[in-house]
């Protein structure tokens, strides 16, 4: 191998260690999320409320289960979530109520739905002048999604101060922004003060009021959208199959802590073609249950604990597992690096059970695309073909994954047999022969950051 081939290898394998684990937060939760929007109305001489909720496709998938178990769902569902809404007027709370509600369907992604919930509110102002209210939306506290408060005056009221805007950026839930996607608004109250127009109370409120659920963006998933074709031929079998396979290659290619793990894994104990194989099948295997596993919760536990609670409880599990793992190697490399040894043994595997615990702890997350389809296989009863799709899926994640292992491990043993020989032969031989040993510290790091930052994302949500 020559020389500066061999330095550009060590380089890229340790620049592919510390890029891949930058970005360790691989799956957006849309799937999961349920979002609000409160556009509150001074009008006349009362306050209007419109409530919107849009439910995504996992938790509308959980709402019409419960809808078709209960006819009486929604109307005490209207009751409970007006409930979870507090206005107060200064000291004094004021009731609201629910005028009219509306429930209304979307396609979303995989042949799912999406629900838009909206419901009406009102409550008198019992007085004149200058008055001070603050408004509270308390419903789903802890879950995901896009919360958005708005403040209007209208009927002749006089809307003085807001701490929220006058207009919805996301058109009352039906398109978001997508520059805003990755930090979602967060709004779950609002103060303002307004002067009402006494004996106005029956002014009806511009603008507040049910509309139809559409048009609204759906972000298109590809391999949710497998699930979704009118006829299943032979044809449309292989074609799907292929390109879930093909989809699943690119999943493998995305960023994510998965890569970063066997990377640093791999760089830093001089990792063989076996060990590579045993990450790559372990990670995927374990990957593709988690979504069975998930998908079970979804069907048949969601009373006790729902999907999107669980999510940050095994997101937590598998950080600490990773960042506990990536620690002991850490210490243990520190601690050869520093007496200068560079045997094998000194650095080589953390055994098959550690490796085992490694490859289930990165790949313990399920993908909820995965669950998307699974979902809509049993919602459109297609369940033979929706696992089909996913082990397809699940082939080429395998594939991709080993072969980047196999890669990494193939160059691992000429890069580690080549740089003792450049001690001499050119002016940084010796600095690079000693850079060498903190190859394996720098690795050990990379696999504690991935569980560092795994843990970090997932302490927030967990409750």
């Amino acid at each position: 191998m020559r020389p500066a081939r061999t330095l550009l290898a060590l380089l890229g394998a340790v620049g592919l260690s510390v890029l891949v684990a930058v970005p360790a937060f691989a799956h957006p939760l849309g799937n999961f999320t349920i979002n609000r929007f409160s556009q509150v109305q001074v009008v006349g001489g009362r306050i209007a409320v419109l409530y919107v909720i849009d439910y995504a496709e996992i938790p509308t998938f959980q709402e019409k289960q419960r809808i078709a178990d209960d006819p009486t769902y929604i109307d005490r569902q209207v009751r409970d979530l007006t409930a979870g809404l507090r206005l107060d007027l200064g000291r004094q709370r004021l009731p609201l109520a629910a005028d009219d509600h509306s429930v209304g369907y979307l396609d979303g992604q995989g042949g799912l739905q999406t629900m838009r919930l909206q419901i009406l509110l009102s409550a008198a102002v019992p007085h004149g002048g200058r008055q001070a209210a603050a408004y509270h939306d308390t419903n789903y506290a802890g879950r995901l999604g896009w919360k958005e408060i708005v403040v209007q005056q209208a009927g002749g009221a006089r809307l003085l101060e807001s701490s929220a805007a006058t207009r919805s950026v996301s058109n009352a839930l039906r398109t978001y922004p997508q520059d805003m996607l990755t930090s979602p608004l967060d709004e779950t109250e609002a103060h303002f003060t307004f002067v009402p127009v006494a004996g106005a109370a029956a002014t009806q409120a511009r603008g507040v009021g049910l509309s139809a659920p559409g048009p609204a963006h759906v972000i298109t998933d590809r391999f949710a959208a497998l699930i979704t074709p009118s006829h299943l031929s032979l044809l449309t079998l292989g074609g799907s199959m292929l390109a879930a396979i093909a989809l699943g290659a690119l999943h493998a290619l995305s960023p994510g802590h998965g890569k970063a793990v066997m990377a640093g894994y791999l760089v830093g104990t001089r990792g063989t073609a076996r060990h590579a194989v045993s990450l790559g099948l372990t990670i995927t295997v374990t990957h593709t249950a988690g979504v069975f596993l998930l998908g079970l919760v979804t069907l048949f536990a969601a009373s006790v604990i729902t999907p999107e609670r669980l999510y940050p409880w095994v997101t937590l599990l598998s950080g600490l597992l990773i960042l506990g793992i990536g620690g002991a190697l850490l210490l243990a490399r520190t601690r050869v690096a520093m007496h200068g040894r560079d045997h094998q043994h000194d650095h080589a595997s953390i055994g098959s059970r550690g490796l085992l615990a490694l490859g289930i702890s990165s790949g313990i997350i399920p993908c909820p695309s995965a669950l998307v389809v699974l979902l809509a296989a049993i919602s459109l009863h297609r369940v033979p073909f929706g696992i089909l799709l996913i082990v397809s899926f699940s082939a080429g994640l395998a594939a991709v994954l080993t072969g980047i292992g196999v890669l990494l491990a193939g160059g691992l043993p000429r890069l580690h047999s080549f740089l003792p020989r450049l001690r001499g032969r050119l002016r940084v031989g010796a600095l690079a022969a000693r850079s060498a040993r903190l190859v394996p510290v720098a690795s050990a790091l990379v696999i504690t950051i991935a569980g560092l930052g795994l843990t970090a994302q997932a302490i927030p949500g967990v409750r």
